[in-house]
């Protein structure tokens, strides 16, 4: 077994890019080159090389405006796991968003949230991804819901905003770069209810952020947008809202895990789970 001084840390850069996607192939995730350019551009990543330049590991990190920071895109390829070489990227991701004044926040999966438990992690938000594996055609015409316009953006960020707890443009336009042809708002510019935005993926379109005054209205997006995806499609929910987890299993979504929301040494999270109906996506939050 290889000694973890043997492999050099250096910042993700494009160049690194093929080798990241061959990473999330290899791991069965879900992200595209797209995915990693939000890093490179609005965050930081890090990887982790052999002495021949080869990618083995990567991290990333995306600080938000308001005392909180992401850890995401922790993978490391078989041949090098159980070296420590993810809890030296999770350690140098934690000490990056920690000087920048920023609070540590991740979704984890059960076997990570054991993990970072252990390293001062607290549980806040349940959630639940679904996975539409065939295509369910929805009823035409939902009442209340439209597609997304130029003059619905202001109101849109505002209620992001709100549910996310800071403002992230710059993420919500790349997200809506990448679902025009799904995104959608329920409610009229001035007194905008919710929106759906998303993204393409490698196995699936991802649904995220869904935000709602009220479940009525998430199902009202969700079934609006489901209507124009024919590709798989996953959604990660927030556990607490019932009816958007019977709408999705009555339309052909399956539980396929679970993540949990949490925050390095504190327990009260940012934002608003009675907005927030789906999250972006675990690496994104």
């Amino acid at each position: 077994m290889a000694s973890t001084e043997q492999f050099l840390e250096t910042p993700l850069v494009c160049a690194d890019l093929d080798g990241a996607r061959a990473l999330v192939e290899l791991a069965g995730w879900n992200q595209t080159a797209a995915d990693w350019c939000i890093f490179l551009e609005l965050g930081q990543g890090f990887a982790i090389k052999d002495a021949q330049g080869r990618l083995g590991a990567t991290a990333a990190t995306l600080p938000y405006a308001s005392g909180f920071g992401w850890i995401s895109m922790v993978l490391v390829a078989q041949a090098l796991r159980h070296q420590g070489i993810a809890t030296r990227l999770l350690g140098r991701c934690i000490e990056v968003l920690k000087s920048a004044g920023l609070v540590p926040v991740l979704d984890a999966t059960p076997a990570g949230r054991e993990v970072y438990k252990r390293l001062g992690f607290h549980d806040g938000w349940q959630i639940q991804r679904w996975r539409r594996t065939a295509s369910v055609r929805q009823a035409a015409g939902v009442p209340r819901v439209r597609a997304l316009t130029d003059a619905d953006w202001p109101a849109l960020r505002k209620l992001d905003a709100a549910a996310f707890g800071c403002d992230r443009g710059p993420l919500l336009a790349r997200l809506r770069a990448r679902s025009g042809s799904f995104a959608c708002v329920a409610g009229d510019r001035d007194s905008l209810r919710g929106f759906l935005l998303g993204r393409d993926g490698r196995t699936a379109t991802q649904f995220g952020p869904i935000v709602a005054e009220d479940e009525a209205t998430a199902v009202a997006l969700s079934s609006w947008a489901a209507d124009r995806v024919a590709s798989p499609v996953i959604v990660d929910a927030l556990q607490r809202h019932a009816l958007v987890s019977q709408w999705l299993e009555a339309n052909g979504f399956e539980k396929e895990r679970p993540y949990t929301r949490m925050a390095l040494g504190q327990d009260e999270l940012f934002g608003d789970p009675g907005l927030m109906t789906a999250i972006a996506g675990p690496e994104l939050g």
